[in-house]
């Protein structure tokens, strides 16, 4: 009967372990995704900013900052789940993207609070910015002014 109780307790405290590290394995699955999905999007909006600069095309590149990041993929992530109007956490659901058409952002519900150590909320929210760089007074006269997007996280003021 003493053996049977050790064996269950080593068991035991195995089994507690292994469902720990489970768990950290999966909130670093879950960020590494999140990382994943950002950097797609940088690297389409950095492509677009080069396009735009090609001899003989728009250079307004105010349209980026407007428009949903995610239509510059050419495939949306699996766990999108559309654009909305100042979406609930219900309309999001765990673990997944959606755009918020209010303040055109892109917001990711975590499935986990504890995936993201640095976390301020479940709600993870990135924002494409324009910006243009002064005029230099060493270029030549004529030479359009620097400009280009960042696609960065915000606070969100909703949480």
């Amino acid at each position: 009967m003493l053996e049977f109780a050790v064996a269950a307790a080593v068991i035991g405290i195995l089994i507690s372990v292994l469902l720990q590290r489970l768990w950290y394995y999966q909130g670093e699955a879950e960020l590494r995704a999140v990382e994943m999905t950002v950097a797609n999007v940088r690297t389409a909006l950095e492509m677009k900013v080069v396009e735009a600069k090609l001899p003989g095309r728009n250079r307004d590149l105010t349209f980026l900052a407007e428009e949903n990041p995610f239509n510059l993929l050419k495939d949306k992530p699996i766990n999108y789940v559309g654009e909305f109007f100042r979406p609930s956490d219900s309309d999001i659901g765990a673990g997944n993207w959606c755009f918020d058409r209010a303040d055109k952002s892109l917001i990711y519900l975590l499935n986990n609070g504890n995936s993201f150590r640095d976390a301020q909320s479940k709600r993870l929210k990135f924002k494409v910015k324009l910006f243009r760089l002064p005029h230099s007074p060493a270029k030549p006269s004529g030479t359009p002014a620097t400009e280009g997007v960042a696609f960065e996280q915000v606070k969100d003021a909703s949480s």
